[in-house]
């Protein structure tokens, strides 16, 4: 059984915050996300570089990855330079039986 995962997502964009999050609200991408099952929950950027970008999902494991090789060429061509992207991985499970693994 998939578990879900939370990942966080931070990098760089060589627009403004208001052109990248146009895009990222768009129909398109909405219609990208909910083919692997993705549901974005939060977008925003750094209050000290505002060309940084974080952005908050919540998926089935393993479906950021899928959407990324799938759309990569896509997110490049929005000016997301996809070289400065980091991620973190958050699980939670409510069986105490079960340890928290590495998504």
């Amino acid at each position: 059984m998939s578990s879900t995962v939370t990942s966080v997502f931070t990098f760089k964009v060589e627009s403004t915050f208001d052109e990248w999050a146009a895009i990222f609200d768009s129909k398109e991408a909405t219609r990208r996300h909910r083919e692997f099952n993705i549901q974005p929950l939060y977008r925003g950027c750094s209050d000290e570089d505002p060309q940084k970008i974080i952005v908050i999902h919540q998926h089935p494991e393993g479906n950021i990855e899928k959407f990324i090789e799938a759309n990569g060429d896509w997110m490049a061509s929005h000016r997301v330079d996809l070289s400065t992207m980091e991620k973190s991985a958050w699980t939670w499970t409510d069986n105490t039986s079960v340890q928290c693994k590495a998504a």
